[in-house]
């Protein structure tokens, strides 16, 4: 069942905020004294057992969050691969390669079907809740493009922008795609983005996360 919980949860701006300090600040930091503090630990001359301890301490502090971040973050791109895979699957939906961006960082994903006139975005958010938004070239109004970057203004009220980070392929590149596809216009049997939505259980049941509403 669709829902209208919320893709960020209430704490993620304290939380992203601690996370870039950690990276900017606190790595480079952590890193200097456990290089130092293992150099310490292995002089048998000066080493005692708190040098060990804090040595081997900002090693951990440094691997065990960036194993979680890793481990977490892949988890999500193999859910949202799963959920794309089960979609190519059964519907009109196959993209060649070319036309496909998959965002390891945001657990997002973004193809472009040219034959089929069919676009889809997959991503799941930080509160755990997943986008499955089927595109065709009736609900997307225009595109902002810029380097690295491309923002898709739709006709849903609950989600107006799209935005993406783009890799491999000019941004501006697919926003051509997409203006040419609606120029040339398509003839759909089924209109895409309401099979999409109809089968929001499907897609529920296959990640195991809920589905936001779009509207």
């Amino acid at each position: 069942m669709s829902t209208t919980k919320n893709r960020y949860p209430s704490w993620w701006a304290y939380y992203y905020l601690v996370r870039n300090a950690y990276f900017i600040f606190g790595i480079p930091c952590l890193l200097f004294y456990a290089f130092f503090g293992t150099l310490i630990v292995h002089d048998s001359a000066l080493s005692q057992t708190m040098d060990f301890v804090f040595a081997y301490g900002c090693w951990a502090l440094i691997i065990i969050p960036l194993l979680w971040l890793y481990l977490r973050t892949r988890a999500k791109k193999k859910k949202v691969q799963q959920v794309v895979q089960q979609i190519k699957e059964s519907s009109p939906f196959a993209p060649t390669s070319d036309y496909e961006q998959l965002s390891f960082s945001k657990s997002c994903y973004f193809g472009i079907d040219i034959k089929n006139g069919t676009m889809l975005y997959v991503r799941i958010y930080p509160n755990n809740v997943m986008d499955v938004i089927g595109l065709d070239i009736h609900n997307f109004t225009r595109t902002v493009a810029e380097d690295g970057k491309l923002e898709i203004h739709t006709t849903y009220v609950s989600l107006p922008m799209i935005p993406l980070e783009i890799s491999g392929i000019s941004a501006r590149t697919l926003a051509n795609t997409m203006h040419t596809m609606a120029a040339r216009g398509y003839e759909y049997k089924e209109r895409f983005p309401q099979m999409i939505r109809y089968r929001v259980k499907e897609w529920e049941k296959v990640a195991g996360v809920p589905v936001a509403e779009v509207f």
